[in-house]
């Protein structure tokens, strides 16, 4: 009789744990899913509603990601240096502006390969599921080129709000873009957005958009360093 007390006991003890784990586990309903806003673009370009990252809200900052890589500034702690970036002695692809091994349109810079678009495998927000449990962004996201960065840019109503730009398309609709700053420095007050696309004349450099509160405009920024990243995905038209 005490040896099948003592099992019952087992048993309750370990439902409970299975219970209580299975709670502290959000179902995939309660998961953060993106959302796809229209913004009434003329290339049917669809913005995500806020930065990389499971965000509670669209003002929150995200994460920071150097052009190229798949790993965010928080998960550096979690694999090996080498892989994090945010420096040219520790970047994916290559450890110094003349040294590159990928992405390079001058063989002054390194091994000449020609390409100027990031390959999906090296895209943040493309490969996104593949490299994580819970799939938060599906392949069907990619980091902005330099031309649906532009047409955001141009097509859209830019006005600044407290910490960020509220940004509104010809339909009315809106995002909102986090002045989040970059990797090491996240309360300047400015905002710093990679697009996939390659500097071609510099290959070292890539596009982004840069903002502060008097400001936007574009910038070659060194690929090495953390930015945040804003997805889009393509539109039904």
């Amino acid at each position: 009789m005490e040896k099948l007390r003592y099992i019952c006991l087992i048993l309750i003890t370990c439902t409970l744990t299975i219970v209580q784990a299975q709670n502290k586990i959000p179902s995939t309903s309660e998961r953060y899913v993106p959302k796809a806003i229209d913004l009434g673009l003329p290339s049917g370009t669809l913005w995500a509603d806020r930065n990389m990252d499971i965000n509670d809200k669209p003002s929150d900052f995200g994460t920071y990601y150097s052009w190229g890589s798949i790993i965010a500034h928080n998960e550096g702690q979690q694999v090996p240096m080498e892989e994090r970036g945010f420096s040219w002695r520790t970047y994916k692809y290559g450890k110094g502006t003349k040294a590159l091994t990928k992405y390079c349109t001058d063989s002054t810079f390194g091994t000449k390969d020609g390409k100027t678009q990031l390959d999906a495998d090296d895209d943040a927000a493309t490969a996104y599921a593949k490299n994580h449990a819970i799939p938060i962004w599906d392949a069907q996201w990619h980091i902005p080129t330099e031309k649906e960065f532009a047409e955001l840019l141009e097509k859209c109503k830019w006005e600044w709000k407290k910490n960020g730009y509220q940004v509104t398309g010809p339909n009315g609709q809106s995002i909102f873009l986090p002045a989040a700053g970059f990797a090491g420095n996240n309360t300047s007050g400015c905002g710093c957005y990679w697009t996939s696309s390659l500097c071609p004349d510099f290959p070292c450099y890539a596009y982004a958009i840069m903002f502060d509160d008097s400001f936007i405009g574009w910038n070659n920024a060194s690929r090495y360093l953390g930015y945040s990243i804003r997805p889009v995905r393509k539109g039904d038209r």
